[in-house]
């Protein structure tokens, strides 16, 4: 009688406890996604002020395509993440130092592979620009953001160290500061400011370059201070682990390919079934394309703050812990998301109206809000639970069927959009996008209900961590 009366209590206080560790973690997370979406929000606002709708119409079609050889890499270091929060919980610190190292020698790796590429992305951009007269600006962009493709994810590499050893201000600065760089290196460079020949689009891509390089400095540097070094031996263990960054490649490399399958999907539904209307229908998802980036960053910041929450429960050997701090993290996105879903509904035009006054754009454009607004607490859903998941290194089911579902919805269905309802434009799919991220959403949540990341162990000494619950597993 003792234990079932306490338990209630005990519960509520830990409830109280964990939702404010993950606000305590989320609100730097958040800044810093945030950060990183204005990066191409600003590099949007910014082209959009050349005066030239060609450019406004090339740049986040571009983005997609340069982002295509980005985040295979990106997408499996993030796993850094998990290996440092369940070392951080088994309290193998040295170990958190080791694999946040691991983070600079994948990106090397992942940067030089994409070398050979390189000359395949006239080609590619030339097949995936229906509008031929968008190609000039998206390419100028392109050619010079491609540059980008390692320091964006060795960043993110260590972004993960700091985030799993539960010291998020640290990125949280490295972002904000690189916002500076991107916008004064952009902008001068864009508009010819300090007597320098003005570069138009390229600019902006050129800002962008500037800013993932310093980011990646600034944080390398600071994993080499004092602090670092006292807690994490970040001094002595720099050198490469091919142990550790198999480790990272085996858990990570799912959400690698996933990445890498979800972008190239978003990139042909941009460039190929969005980009066979014309520049007004492009124009229009472009912007509101931007207000979708600032309510998906801050979610992702909550996700990677549930990473590490879950991942350093796990490595402790306690897991009750994740169930609470989770359901915290999803009382945070859907106030946040539900918010926007009002807003988005309720006021499209005028927020469209922020990139433009075209009355075609803003007609189109409202459509497009209407539908964010439709899937926003769904994609709460997926972000908070896929990460969860991900902190518990369960990777591979959830990676396999986001995949199977951005083809066969994005893919098929929206072909078929295009195919059989050309009538209503861009609008057919974007009513198809809405769907496979509600489908993804409802998913996720219940991989996570479900319960078999319990029984996964991410380490081959598994020592630190208690089997599963049978009866919860």
């Amino acid at each position: 009688m003792s234990t079932s009366t306490a338990t209630p209590e005990l519960s509520s206080r830990d409830a109280r406890s964990e939702l404010r560790g993950v606000i305590a973690m989320a609100v730097p997370t958040v800044l810093t996604m945030t950060a990183r979406a204005l990066i191409d929000v600003v590099d949007y606002k910014l082209v959009s002020m050349l005066g030239d709708p060609k450019a406004a119409a090339a740049i986040l079609p571009a983005q997609m395509i340069v982002w295509c050889y980005i985040v295979l890499g990106m997408g499996t270091i993030n796993l850094v993440g998990t290996y440092v929060a369940q070392s951080l919980g088994r309290e193998r610190h040295d170990e958190c130092g080791a694999y946040g190292w691991q983070a600079a020698y994948l990106a090397a790796i992942f940067g030089l592979a994409t070398v050979p590429l390189i000359p395949f992305l006239h080609p590619i951009m030339l097949m995936l620009t229906p509008d031929t007269t968008v190609f000039d600006a998206k390419y100028a962009y392109g050619r010079v953001a491609i540059l980008s493709v390692a320091p964006t994810i060795a960043a993110e590499g260590f972004a993960q160290f700091f985030n799993g050893v539960h010291r998020p201000w640290v990125t949280m600065w490295s972002a904000l500061e690189a916002n500076v760089v991107n916008v004064l290196v952009g902008a001068a460079l864009m508009f010819g400011w300090f007597g320098i020949e003005p570069m138009g689009v390229a600019g902006a891509a050129w800002g962008t370059v500037a800013g993932t390089s310093f980011r990646t400095a600034r944080l390398a540097w600071t994993m080499r201070t004092r602090d670092f070094d006292a807690r994490f031996a970040t001094r002595r263990t720099w050198r490469p682990s091919w142990s550790r960054m198999r480790d990272v490649i085996r858990l990570g490399l799912p959400t690698g390919v996933q990445w890498l399958s979800d972008v190239f999907v978003w990139m042909v539904f941009v460039n190929a079934l969005i980009g066979r209307f014309s520049t007004a229908h492009q124009i229009a998802s472009n912007s509101a394309w931007q207000f979708m980036r600032l309510s998906f960053m801050p979610t992702a910041g909550v996700g990677i703050a549930v990473a590490a929450l879950v991942g350093k429960s796990i490595g402790r050997g306690d897991f009750d812990r994740p169930g609470r701090e989770v359901r915290g993290a999803m009382a945070l996105v859907l106030a946040y998301m539900g918010v926007l879903t009002v807003l988005f509904a309720a006021a499209p035009k005028r927020l469209l109206s922020f990139y433009s006054v075209d009355p075609e754009v803003l007609r189109i454009g409202v459509g497009v809000m209407i539908c964010a607004a439709v899937f926003q607490l769904f994609d709460g859903l997926a972000i908070v639970y896929m990460s969860a998941l991900r902190g518990a290194g369960d990777t591979f089911v959830p990676s396999a069927f986001s995949i199977v579902a951005h083809w066969v919805i994005i893919m098929g269905g929206g072909y078929v959009a295009v195919r059989l309802f050309p009538q209503i434009g861009s609008l057919g799919p974007w009513i198809v996008a809405s769907l496979l991220i509600i489908v993804i959403g409802v998913y996720m949540a219940l991989r996570w209900r479900g319960g078999r990341w319990k029984r996964i162990r991410i380490f081959r000494d598994d020592a630190a961590q208690k089997p599963a619950d049978p009866a919860t597993a």
